[in-house]
């Protein structure tokens, strides 16, 4: 009986040391991610598996002098690994000695309180389920209990992907909901969604929709949360049609024919101002802090006010295109490529002028 007892305490001590080299293998991708975009949550929840191995060697050793003691050396261990898939800051940058000092204090200390929390609800529930009346070998019940619990922890990280990803669903579906209503929706572009005229700047606005864009966020659930909120978003366009401030917005049609109509002026006095909005050759900056500089500043200007679109300023330079409302808002930036294709040089705007 003696040995069986022995048995069973080594089988918990290999089980806890087996976990170690494992359950480093599984935090490894959390460790390394830069915090931004965020990793995929099937590996944010390994670093939480190193629970299981306490559990699962409890079924083999209950009330031997060295089980305490086997659980904190091994707690510590893990703990070591479970501080590096925290994110402290952005962009985050492992290193082995911060890893130690964060096991210290707090990664360590918490994961104690953890351990012996979870100890102490196994060992009674071990109790409870008469899985250790026979002391010197396992129950047949014992095995099963065995069974569910690594069935339980391989489940868990798809489950926990699961309801992260569930979760970004319903937070996505719910904001589109309040931001339509508000007059605030957003229209999150994919990669592969074909170019919006006017909408290659940060928080322009579609000429198709009338909503302002932005791209997909990066990472797995972030882009969960944007399909789910595009989702919402194409069903309320359908139904609805496009916002009202579509209205507001130039199209490469109406862009051309102001060029031709002679409507541009060259400036000469600089800082060019458009409500709270500051222009110049090398870029503009809004009081609200957004701003757009380049490296060689531009060779010319040109602008309009155009008074059938609120009276929006049209900037035009040697690459580019800006419209910004009478506020000092940005309405539309039309990148190079488009820039190009439409055939704009300064030749031309004197030619019209």
């Amino acid at each position: 009986m003696r040995k069986g007892i022995d048995n069973q305490r080594w089988i918990s001590i290999a089980i806890l040391v087996a976990s170690i080299p494992i359950y480093a293998c599984l935090c490894w991708p959390s460790i390394g991610r830069r915090g931004f975009p965020e990793t995929d949550p099937f590996w944010l929840a390994m670093s939480w598996l190193w629970i299981v191995p306490i559990v699962l060697s409890g079924l083999f050793d209950h009330a031997s002098s060295s089980r305490k003691q086997n659980v904190i050396i091994y707690t510590l261990i893990t703990a070591y690994f479970f501080s590096g898939t925290i994110v402290w800051m952005i962009p985050n940058c492992v290193t082995f000695s911060e890893m130690l000092l964060t096991t210290l204090f707090p990664c360590g200390p918490i994961n104690l309180l953890i351990a012996f929390v979870v100890e102490k609800i196994s060992q009674r529930l071990f109790q409870f389920l008469h899985i250790h009346d026979n002391a010197s070998s396992i129950t047949r019940r014992g095995i099963l209990l065995a069974v569910a619990i690594i069935g339980l922890a391989a489940a868990f990280p798809f489950t926990y992907r699961a309801v992260a990803f569930q979760a970004a669903r319903a937070s996505g579906r719910t904001n589109a909901e309040r931001d339509w209503a508000k007059g605030e929706a957003i229209w999150y572009m994919r990669r592969d969604d074909p170019a919006m005229f006017g909408a290659s700047g940060d928080g322009c606005y579609s000429v198709v929709n009338g909503l302002k864009t932005d791209r997909m966020r990066p990472g797995v659930t972030a882009t969960v949360y944007c399909e789910a909120y595009r989702a919402v978003v194409e069903q309320k366009l359908a139904q609805s049609g496009p916002a009202d401030k579509v209205k507001d917005l130039s199209t490469e049609t109406e862009l051309q024919a102001w060029i031709k109509e002679g409507r541009f002026r060259r400036v000469e006095s600089f800082p060019l101002k458009q409500g709270s909005t500051e222009i110049s050759p090398r870029g503009y900056k809004t009081s609200s802090g957004q701003a757009c500089f380049r490296g060689e500043p531009s060779k010319f200007l040109y602008s309009a006010i155009v008074s059938e679109k609120k009276d929006s300023l049209v900037v035009i330079n040697d690459d580019s295109i800006w419209i910004f409302t009478k506020s000092g808002q940005l309405l539309q930036s039309i990148d190079y490529e488009t820039y190009r294709q439409m055939g704009i040089t300064e030749a031309t705007l004197i030619a019209h002028h």
